[in-house]
């Protein structure tokens, strides 16, 4: 009997040992498998809109709590009219009439021009940060100037948020704590401030038309195209262009500044001079040939360089700041420098190419920094953003550029 237990205890020992010896190798064979691709999702992460989007606040001014209430008001029903795609009642927060209509028809555009899209624009998640950066009592009223940073999560998006830094907004208070005049520092709302000769209705309706003939043409007509056909070009040159540098570069200073380079946000923006450096570090060679020329060449980088149209290597062009004078050097550009296509369909571009947008002329340059699902993402200096929806801007006029390499 004691034989026969041992002989059973070892044939236990054996299967046990067996089974461990096949599950170590079931898992040795599962870490060499490679995982299954996971399924991509086009849902937003959540769907459900926050009840405020304020986030930090930083004041190192002392603004009255009443005061900085007011604007905060004025925040959240903003971010949540572009949450919604409904445009919050403002009205009672302004002692304006006037100013209170600027900014209702201001949103209104933002929020109508969302709803023309056939995807999901509402924003399920992030927030807004606010900084003091002056703040006086005149003649009692409260000016306070803010700088706004928005982090925001679109749904179509799915998870990828979209930032953008350095918004100014000016705000003046009244004793009662009622919004008397508010410059916010974007496109949209310097058209109903800047415009004298219309009514905000004939403004209103100028842009929404402008805009509606824009997102119909590029749907029905520019997406249909690029799904149709692979982009090709006749265009040729020596050298390619590495967009992946050039993307890691915009990557890199899209909410700083190289210091090896002179910055222009002060003095009418750094837009063009962050594309153009993306550009060069992606190996766009400088140009200091002909009379179409790209070149900066700097000898302290806190001094403007000259401008220079002479043969040399010396000074800056025009085309690597003024964003006409790059439009008019891409496309017109021959021999030595930059190869690019100005006449090319938005969604054949590439992370790397160029974006300019505008109203009645060439206002601002980005750079493509993602292409998600056949959405355009960009970066941009003066304001800073990162992986914005180039169909949340709204602008009329969207030029791209197709940047393939030089000569």
């Amino acid at each position: 009997m004691k034989i026969r237990s041992n002989i059973l205890m070892s044939l236990l020992l054996i299967a046990m040992l067996t089974m461990t010896l096949l599950g170590a190798m079931g898992v040795k064979n599962r870490k060499e498998e490679k995982p299954e691709p996971e399924p991509v999702d086009d849902k937003p992460v959540t769907d459900v809109i926050p009840n405020s989007f304020k986030g930090t606040i930083k004041d190192e001014y002392g603004v009255p709590v009443e005061v900085m209430k007011t604007i905060t008001s004025y925040m959240d029903a903003y971010y949540m009219s572009l949450a919604k795609l409904e445009t919050q009642d403002v009205s009672g927060l302004f002692s304006s009439d006037k100013m209170a209509s600027i900014s209702e028809k201001a949103i209104s555009l933002l929020v109508d021009v969302r709803k023309l899209y056939d995807f999901d624009m509402h924003i399920y998640g992030g927030h807004y940060d606010l900084k003091v950066i002056n703040y006086r009592e005149e003649n009692g009223k409260y000016r306070v100037d803010i700088l706004e940073d928005d982090y925001l999560n679109f749904a179509y998006l799915n998870g990828i948020e979209s930032s953008a830094y350095d918004i100014e907004n000016y705000f003046v208070i009244d004793s009662d704590y009622k919004i008397s005049d508010l410059e916010k520092v974007q496109g949209y709302y310097l058209s109903f401030y800047d415009e004298k000769e219309k009514s905000l209705d004939e403004v209103y309706n100028y842009f929404m038309r402008q805009l509606k003939d824009m997102i119909e043409y590029n749907t029905e007509v520019l997406w249909k195209k690029a799904q149709s056909a692979p982009y090709q070009s006749k265009l040729s040159y020596k050298n390619g262009y590495d967009r992946s540098k050039a993307s890691e570069y915009s990557y890199k200073y899209y909410h700083d500044r190289n210091p090896i380079w002179y910055n222009f946000t002060d003095e009418g923006g750094n837009c063009q001079n962050y594309a153009s450096q993306s550009m060069l570090e992606g190996g766009i060679v400088m140009d200091n040939e002909g009379e179409q020329q790209w070149k900066c060449y700097i000898e302290d980088p806190q001094y403007d360089p000259e401008i220079n149209e002479e043969e040399t290597a010396y000074g800056r062009s025009r085309s690597w700041v003024n964003v006409g004078f790059f439009y008019e050097y891409a496309k017109n550009n021959e021999g030595k420098g930059m190869v690019a296509d100005t006449k090319v369909n938005l969604y054949y571009l590439e992370p790397g190419d160029i974006i300019i947008v505008g109203n009645s002329s060439l206002a601002h340059t980005v750079i493509v920094s993602k292409v998600v699902n056949g959405h355009i993402l960009v970066n941009s200096n003066s304001i800073d953003m990162k992986d914005y929806p180039i169909e949340a801007y709204v602008y009329t006029n969207i030029t791209p550029i197709k940047i393939l390499g030089s000569n």
